[in-house]
């Protein structure tokens, strides 16, 4: 009878142990289609919400399995993606508008964002490199330009980012930001810390 009990205790563990697992497994697929749903939309405001949300449940299925190589992956992609597109576009906008202040506090936002990116990105395995965003990518150029005090390269790389059209839907939030950054550099303002 006694061994009755602990075989029906050692199975219900195990099915227990199973269906977690499984709640796991569907729970992080969840994720991944909607880390690829966000990646086509086009309006940053709604993106910008979106993401938020779900930086916080990404938070969450990495408390439940700090090892799954999926979740590091969206955590650090979501985060990089926040620091150099969401939180740069608002603190460029803050110097375009003059607002030191508020420029400050986002700086401080996207370093938070940022590192958050690096941990994350540091827990994956050895060799599985971050992938580059298009918004670090795209604007390696005319930081360069910025740095040299070239404004003609400056403008010209700009004004073509404003111009480009994504390739895939998969694009179209990296797009609409780089266009959106893009402006924001422009800003005469902003383009003041060039020192043309």
């Amino acid at each position: 009878m006694r061994d009755c009990r602990f075989l029906t205790l050692l199975l219900a563990l195990s099915l227990n142990g199973c269906v977690a697992q499984a709640v796991l497994e569907n729970d992080v697929r969840s994720a991944q289609w909607k880390a690829r749903t966000l990646s086509t939309a086009t309006d940053p405001s709604l993106a910008y919400a979106a993401l938020s949300a779900q930086l916080v449940e990404l938070e969450a299925l990495y408390q439940r399995d700090p090892s799954d190589e999926r979740v590091l992956g969206l955590l650090d992609h979501g985060y990089r993606l926040m620091a150099h597109g969401f939180i740069e576009l608002r603190y460029l906008e803050a110097l375009g508008a003059a607002d030191l202040g508020r420029a400050a506090q986002e700086k401080l936002a996207r370093d938070d964002a940022d590192r958050r990116a690096r941990y994350y990105g540091g827990l994956r395995a050895a060799g599985r490199a971050s992938s580059p965003l298009a918004v670090e990518s795209d604007f390696a150029e005319p930081v360069a330009a910025c740095a040299h005090h070239d404004r003609p390269a400056f403008e010209g790389r700009l004004n073509a980012l404003l111009a480009a059209r994504e390739k895939a839907p998969e694009g179209r939030l990296e797009s609409a930001l780089s266009r959106r950054l893009a402006s924001a550099w422009l800003l005469p303002n902003v383009a003041a810390y060039c020192d043309f």
